[in-house]
This record gives structure tokens, C-alpha cells and sequence, in this order.
């Protein structure tokens, strides 16, 4: 009864806020019971919240409150750690990692990440409807190559759809780099001499830029002449959000990590039929009946032999249609003043703070 009270009163306000904030306000005065509660939201610029005074746990919260802000530019969101204005960044750049593990006041973390970086295809515009396009494209990138330049080393070339940390993901060989053979297969499709289009990132930082520009080097070496955008958080819903006929994406180079650990919510946002854009994360518009089907049941079964079984089935499929271009799985790296305490990164990428404290 007390359960039943609880959701009653939970859906309760929530109807009560709908009503104040209709449409797409609500997005921007969200609510909870954590141990921090919003002070300030601006998009793109400032997440502010400060301590839940009714939080449920005794002597938790630590801290006041959290500033969190988004700074695309490597090198000052470093100088804004080294100058004590941050206490925490992440992701450290790849590039800088190393230096500031020597600082007397400041500690780098590396952990394991189960983030996937990947590129994906529009599967229903020419050229990349046809699958020898999509896997020609695979065989031009070096990935090592772009591990060690984009990320440092920080980054492995990826062994599957989803990293190896996610619970039934299957282990494939990295697609190999050889520039000759996806000239063949180019040819084999009748582009013997390259063809144009538009690579897009879902991120602007600098990181993300060293990738794009290293892709399009790649891309150049077997014929294909690639315009790259990096794009910013305005320009995401305008180019992303469209149906099929609407699209006007060719090639999109971005990332996901699956909060629940598990492969279903790895794959399905991004590959499933359902969730074609505007819908979820498919952006591709990529479709496969035995990724649908396999899932579907898998979901039904609590068998691991079986779960297994059909997700293999999936990630097969995934892995022979090649609708993305499989790059590389990063590990986390974040750096922190010494004085803060029990702040950590996730698996996922998400952050634990809820026994954070500063000395």
C-alpha cells in the first residue's frame, strides 16, 4: 500500500509540473528526489545543482552543489584544471594525459569504458545502400592508426557492434586496414574512381575533430572525397531528427554506451527497425529482420544459452551488413584535484558523485 501511495503521489506531481511547464519546457525544469536538486540549467553553457536538504539518506550529500559545464576545447578544459576553476575534467585529452599525470596536485584516472565510436551510413541513399560501399569503406580506415592519433592510445580498434564489456557482446577480428582491397570492392560496385559525400560528427569538440579530419585522409587514399562537419548541439536536431525522405545524411561519425551494461540497449537505440530517427538513434535508417526478430525474442527469454544464441544471431547480421564503419572503443581518462574524494567515471561514461566530497 505504501508503494502504491508513493507512485500515486509521484504521478501526481508530475502532472502538476506538466501543467506549469507545458510542451518542451518541461525538458528544462526537470525534478526528483536525488541528492542534488537543479538550481540552474542554460543548454550548452551551465548545469548547476545543489544540495537535496530532504535526501533520504542520512549525511549524504557531501557537497553543496555541483557546477557542471560543457568546454569543447581541449586545452581549455585543462588550463581550467590546472587553475583550480574545475576540480574535475572529463574526458581528459587523449593527447594531455600524460602531462598532467606528473602534477603534484592532480591525479589522471584511466578506466575501462564499454563507448563504442562508430560511423554510420545512410543504408538507403546511393552509394551506401549497397553493402560492398559500406564494407570498402571499413577495410580504408587504419584503426590502430586513428587510436593512436585521435585518442593517444587511449583506444582500441573495435572487435564488435557493441565492446567487450557489455554483457553478450560477441568478439569478432577488427576489420583490417587494406586500402587495396576496398578499391576493389568500390570498383565491384561501379565506383572506380571514388565518389563525393558529407561526413558529420555528432560532437564538436577537438577530439572529435582529430577524427574526422583523420577519416577524411583515409577516405581520400581509396578515391573518396569526403566535407566534414562538426556539429554543434543546435545543428543536431535540425540535421538528425528527419524521417527518411527527409534525410540528408550520407556518413555520421558518433558514439553510444549502454547504461544498463547489457546488449540490448547497446544495439536496439541505434540498429533496430523501430528505432529509425526521428524516433531513437538510427540515423542510418538500417534494417534487419534477423537483428529484429533475435532481439525481440531475447528479450523474452531469461536463458542465458538462449539469450546468447540470439544475439549472435543479431550481432552477425550487424557485422556482415557493415551499416556503420566499426572504429574504435575508448577508454575512460579523467583527472581530478587530489582533495576531492569518492568522484568517479563509469563504465558507461556516467558519473557516481554521490559520496563526493573535497578535503
Amino acid at each position: 500500500k505504501c508503494l502504491l501511495r508513493f507512485w500515486a503521489l509521484s504521478d501526481l506531481l508530475t502532472t502538476c509540473r506538466l501543467e506549469k511547464y507545458p510542451g518542451k519546457q518541461i525538458a528544462f525544469h526537470p525534478c526528483g528526489t536525488g541528492p542534488y536538486i537543479l538550481k540552474d540549467y542554460n543548454p550548452s553553457e551551465i548545469l548547476h545543482v545543489v544540495k537535496n536538504p530532504n535526501y533520504w539518506q542520512k549525511g549524504l550529500p557531501k557537497l553543496d552543489g555541483i557546477y557542471f559545464k560543457p568546454v569543447p576545447e581541449n586545452s581549455t578544459r585543462v588550463a581550467m584544471l590546472r587553475t583550480g576553476e574545475a576540480q574535475f575534467i572529463f574526458p581528459v585529452p587523449p593527447e594531455q594525459a600524460k602531462t598532467l599525470t606528473g602534477s603534484d596536485n592532480l591525479e589522471v584516472t584511466v578506466s575501462p569504458s564499454i563507448i563504442e565510436r562508430y560511423v554510420a551510413f545512410n543504408t538507403k541513399t546511393k552509394p551506401f545502400n549497397d553493402v560492398r560501399v559500406r564494407k570498402a569503406l571499413n577495410y580504408a580506415v587504419n584503426k590502430e592508426a586513428l587510436a593512436k592519433v585521435a585518442f593517444s592510445g587511449y583506444a582500441v580498434p573495435a572487435t564488435g557492434s557493441a565492446p567487450e564489456g557489455v554483457d553478450y557482446a560477441k568478439v569478432y577480428e577488427p576489420w583490417p586496414y587494406d586500402p587495396k582491397k576496398a578499391r576493389e570492392l568500390l570498383k565491384e560496385a561501379g565506383y572506380p574512381n571514388g565518389f563525393t559525400a558529407t561526413l558529420w560528427s555528432l560532437y564538436n569538440h577537438t577530439t572529435a575533430q582529430k577524427v574526422i579530419q583523420f577519416l577524411q585522409q583515409q577516405f581520400a587514399q581509396v578515391g573518396v572525397k569526403v566535407s566534414i562537419l562538426a556539429m554543434e548541439a543546435g545543428q543536431r536536431n535540425e540535421y538528425l531528427l528527419k524521417k527518411p525522405e527527409d534525410a540528408k545524411l550520407n556518413m555520421l561519425y558518433a558514439g553510444w554506451s549502454s547504461s544498463t551494461g547489457e546488449l540490448d540497449w547497446a544495439l536496439r537505440p541505434l540498429l533496430a527497425t523501430a528505432s529509425w530517427a526521428p524516433v531513437a538513434g538510427n540515423y542510418g535508417f538500417y534494417s534487419s529482420k534477423v537483428l529484429d526478430d533475435s532481439f525481440t525474442k531475447a528479450l523474452l527469454t531469461t536463458d542465458r544459452a538462449e539469450k546468447t544464441k540470439l544475439y549472435n544471431a543479431g550481432q552477425d547480421a550487424i557485422w556482415n551488413d557493415a551499416p556503420w564503419i566499426f572504429l574504435i572503443n575508448e577508454q575512460n581518462v579523467s583527472a581530478k584535484v587530489k582533495n576531492l574524494k569518492k568522484f568517479y567515471v563509469q563504465p558507461d561514461a556516467g558519473f557516481d558523485y554521490y559520496e563526493a566530497e573535497l578535503d
